[in-house]
């Protein structure tokens, strides 16, 4: 079940997957794929299991086909590092392109690589798009507007009845921002405090099986 999201005036969903939709714009965004990570690990010698960033790819596209979208943008990290850059994922990046209209907008990973001759459409920092700006690293406190961004792959730790703790990637609502958790397959995750979040007036909506929920307040630990 998605989560419905007003955002400067705009309609919003925040979905399970961990995209956010924009159905006036029929835009999906995404954060963080990090595409190329398990080559670039096993090219420093790392025993990492190989189809990371083609299951990344594919459940992508899955997912911009249910929902008829027209455009993708990805909020930074599209790629992990130019080890990563093998031919097989190079051809595996532009048939997916050619098929899935991709905005790119730069992030840290991102920059020091120029993947020559992909159609993918690069923006090299904050995009602003009508009432909403693409970004990948979040903006500071009190900046105008409101940014939909990556950066963090935002992650809390959750406590059951049982005593049990749990850690689940998740969405992080500030006054000026929507940060989203990380997208790709292989990648890890920055765990936040949710006192710290909720002194910044932050609400945290965490991922979980088929749905987002938020999180009522004080129950994160």
């Amino acid at each position: 079940m998605s989560l419905p999201l007003e955002a400067a005036g705009q309609a919003l969903w925040l979905l399970p997957e961990g995209g956010v939709w924009w159905p006036a714009q029929r835009t999906l965004f995404v954060a963080d794929l990090h595409l190329g990570k398990g080559a670039a690990f096993r090219a420093q010698g790392q025993a990492v299991p190989a189809g990371s960033s083609a299951r990344t790819l594919a459940r992508l596209e899955a997912l911009m086909r249910a929902h008829q979208a027209e455009r993708l943008v990805v909020l930074g990290d599209f790629w992990h590092g130019a080890q990563g850059l093998t031919p097989r994922l190079l051809d595996a990046v532009a048939a997916f392109a050619q098929r899935v209209p991709t905005v790119l907008v730069l992030g840290n990973h991102d920059r020091p690589i120029h993947p020559p001759g992909l159609p993918l459409a690069v923006q090299p920092g904050h995009w602003p798009l009508g009432a909403l700006t693409a970004a990948h690293e979040p903006p500071p406190p009190g900046s105008p507007g409101m940014t939909l961004a990556g950066h963090w792959h935002p992650a809390i730790n959750l406590r059951t009845r049982a005593g049990d703790r749990l850690r689940r990637p998740c969405f992080v609502l500030f006054p000026h921002a929507l940060v989203l958790p990380a997208f790709g397959g292989l990648t890890g995750a920055l765990t936040l405090e949710f006192g710290a979040l909720a002194q910044a007036r932050a609400r945290v909506a965490v991922l979980g099986e088929g749905a987002v929920h938020w999180l009522p307040d004080g129950g994160g630990r």
